[in-house]
């Protein structure tokens, strides 16, 4: 399983979010000059965290975005599902039981597929676990390695 740009992207507009200076809403234009991507692109990631009750959108002069809640109650987990959806690693299109359907001796094979199921499922869901005890900021805390958090205001760097 491998997350996409957009998963990195999605993590730094958060990132940024939980940086940013309270009350003030990040710019559209600050996230897409900051992500070095295209505007179209940063807004499909940036609606994906709102769709998700992640991000809010402040409408008017001064809009832009900012947290929906405090990053200690965004959890990484939160931000996967945002922008990959709920990440299922096994398929499950039935192919083994399709495969092995109608083989002499080989016919008990057709579990199989729930037997793989199950443990990509039970993965699935330890993963899930792991990613939904961290919260965002948490990483920024770790990332800072002690240091106090800085506050900036991503309009004006």
């Amino acid at each position: 399983m491998r997350l996409t740009k957009a998963f990195e992207q999605g993590v730094c507009v958060m990132a940024m979010l939980t940086t940013q200076l309270p009350d003030i809403p990040v710019s559209s234009a600050s996230f897409y000059h900051r992500l070095g991507s295209s505007p179209t692109y940063t807004q499909k990631i940036i609606r994906r965290l709102v769709v998700a009750g992640l991000v809010t959108s402040v409408s008017g002069l001064r809009g832009g975005f900012c947290l929906s809640r405090s990053s200690r109650k965004i959890t990484c987990l939160d931000v996967v599902e945002a922008i990959e959806g709920k990440v299922v690693t096994f398929p499950d299109s039935q192919l083994l039981d399709h495969a092995f359907a109608n083989s002499n001796g080989l016919s008990n094979l057709v579990v199989a597929n729930d037997i793989v199921h199950h443990v990509f499922s039970s993965a699935d869901a330890l993963w899930r676990s792991s990613l939904s005890k961290t919260s965002i900021a948490e990483i920024i805390h770790e990332s800072l390695q002690g240091s106090q958090m800085t506050f900036v205001d991503w309009n004006e760097i």
